[in-house]
C-alpha cells in the first residue's frame, strides 16, 4: 500500500492540484499571498478516499504558512 506523501506523487493528484490552484487564481484563499509555496488543504477527510477522488469544493489553495496555522487548529 502507498504512504500518503507516495499518493501526493500520483499523476490523478497533481491534475487535481493544479484544477485547485486554477480555480483559486494561483493564491492563498486565506491571506492571498501569490509569491509563498502553495499548497491544498482538505477542509475534511471522507472515509477512505484517494487524495485525488475528493471533489474540488473540499479543497482549498492555502500558502504553506495559512496551511501550518490551519493545520494547527485543527489538532486543537
Amino acid at each position: 500500500m502507498a504512504s500518503y506523501s507516495e499518493k501526493l506523487k500520483n499523476p490523478l493528484w497533481q491534475r487535481k492540484r493544479l484544477d485547485v490552484f486554477q480555480r483559486d487564481n494561483f493564491k492563498c484563499t486565506c491571506c492571498k499571498a501569490k509569491h509563498k509555496e502553495l499548497q491544498v488543504h482538505h477542509l475534511e477527510y471522507l472515509g477512505d478516499l484517494q487524495p485525488w477522488e475528493y471533489p474540488i469544493d473540499l479543497l482549498l489553495t492555502l500558502c504553506v504558512d495559512c496551511h501550518q496555522k490551519e493545520i494547527g487548529r485543527s489538532i486543537l
